[in-house]
């Protein structure tokens, strides 16, 4: 009898240790799902008149899209963007009113003085979509509305890639530091939710620094639609070029920024004139500013193949 009585106590305590060690398990699968299962939600953007007291040169209030909206320079004409091509896509691009201050993705504004025109383009409520953030979002737009899905794929900064082909048949990134592994924690999903939710992801691990790791440096006049000027903490986007008679070219040139903005053309002055249009003169100096951040012409880069 004795016996029976010693057992007893034993049997419960190893039944409770593996009670707990089943819920310790179910609490660490629950923590890795939502840790790989990012879920985007797009933020409430304020619309907000800017009164903007100055002009534009070449800007059209009325248009409705980038091509519409910003004329070429006097003597310009637009470089032929052929159809379907990441050119046309960005000047087909609505845009947002003229003359609005800078929608934030936490609801705010922002009254920036060398804003063109802006992208009427969604923002994640968690403050995704800095400056690389929105041009991968770009990038990868265009290439989901145009099916292209095995080519929406992105480095993380630590190197690894995260591809959209396979996040939509179920696979996810761990993520923990500087560390970061493909696991299965998902169900194949094609749905428009499920890749906003992979671009969360991407927006999270990459940067300035992945897009220079997926990118060479060019020549400023090979500069063409696509291409980015990128350092270490920022980078722009080359969104639409014009040409003249004698070859000469400039350019339109966005970006996001931090607090995460919509995606906006800038400008810039000189004397009394404002102009949405970087020459190519002024982006082939050894050192050049655009917007607020000066870049140097090992800046220039083109992602991947180029577009």
């Amino acid at each position: 009898m004795k016996s029976n009585n010693i057992e007893k106590p034993k049997g419960k305590k190893r039944g409770l240790r593996i009670l707990l060690l089943i819920i310790l398990l179910a609490a660490l699968m629950t923590a890795v799902y939502i840790r790989c299962n990012p879920k985007w939600k797009a933020a409430e953007l304020t619309i907000e008149p800017a009164g903007r007291f100055y002009d534009i040169e070449s800007l059209v209030p009325e248009g409705k899209t980038l091509e519409t909206r910003i004329a070429p320079p006097e003597g310009f004409t637009r470089v032929p963007a052929p159809e379907g091509s990441f050119g046309a896509y960005l000047r087909s691009y609505p845009l947002l009113p003229d003359d609005i201050k800078l929608p934030v993705f936490d609801g705010s504004t922002i009254d920036s003085s060398d804003v063109a025109a802006i992208f009427d383009i969604s923002l994640g409520d968690e403050g995704y979509q800095q400056c690389a953030d929105s041009v991968i979002r770009l990038y990868s737009d265009y290439f989901y509305e145009n099916k292209q899905y095995d080519k929406i794929n992105f480095m993380f900064s630590n190197g690894d890639e995260c591809s959209y082909d396979r996040w939509r048949k179920g696979k996810r990134f761990l993520a923990l530091g500087s560390f970061s592994a493909e696991i299965p924690a998902g169900l194949p999903d094609d749905s428009e939710q499920q890749y906003m939710n992979y671009l969360k992801e991407v927006m999270r691990y990459a940067g300035t620094l992945s897009l220079q790791k997926e990118s060479e440096v060019i020549p400023a006049d090979e500069l063409r639609v696509g291409d980015i000027i990128c350092n270490d903490t920022h980078v722009v986007l080359i969104a639409d070029e014009a040409v003249n008679e004698d070859g000469e070219k400039c350019y339109l040139i966005g970006q996001s920024f931090i607090p995460a903005v919509c995606f906006h053309i800038l400008t810039h002055t000189e004397g009394k004139v404002t102009s949405p249009w970087f020459t190519q003169e002024q982006l082939s100096q050894d050192s050049f500013v655009v917007g607020s951040f000066r870049f140097e012409k090992d800046n220039i880069r083109r992602w991947k193949e180029g577009f």
